[in-house]
This record gives structure tokens, sequence and C-alpha cells, in this order.
């Protein structure tokens, strides 16, 4: 079982590593370190479900992972690039026929 201070060591000890991972798949620190802590809080929250099989960064680094792919497959995240497209675009040159 995980305790706070077993959650803080934790924290303490990858969450540099995480962020950098998340920000290599989302390109956006905000949102690198929002999955970061989702994935602090899921750890947490559904400890009773982890198996202690392996390395727990290979888990924390799956967890990560997988988290920065939900982001990038949410429509939230698709509307965003949408509109980012659509509405943020350099205004194309326009060229006279004379």
């Amino acid at each position: 079982m995980i305790t706070t201070n077993g959650l803080q060591d934790l924290m303490v000890h990858h969450t540099e590593f995480l962020i950098r991972l998340a920000y290599y798949y989302v390109k956006d620190l905000q949102a690198a370190e929002d999955i970061v802590q989702e994935v602090f809080i899921k750890i947490y929250n559904n400890q009773h479900n982890y198996e202690e099989r392996g390395e727990v960064k290979a888990f924390l680094t799956k967890m990560t992972i997988n988290k920065s792919k939900d982001h990038l497959k949410s429509w939230a995240y698709r509307k965003m690039q949408l509109v980012d497209k659509f509405f943020h675009q350099k205004p194309q040159e326009v060229q006279m026929i004379w």
C-alpha cells in the first residue's frame, strides 16, 4: 500500500522524467504536466490493482505513455488542433490578376 509519503517519494524521483516523456508525445508542457498528475492520482487511487512484478518506473512509464496517447485521441485535443488550423493561420498572399 502506498502512503502519502511513498507517493511523495515516487513523485520526487520520477516526475521530471515522466513530464519529459509525456511532452515527447503531446508537445505541450501544460498537457504533459496534467498527464503526469493524472498518472500519480490514478496510481494512488488504484494501488490495490498494482502487482509488484517489475520496476515501478516501468509501470509509471507505461501509464504515462498510455495517458499521452489517450490525450492525443481525445476530442478536446483534436478540437484544439482544428481551431489552430483554421483560425490561427497566417493570411495567404493574394495574387492580383491584371
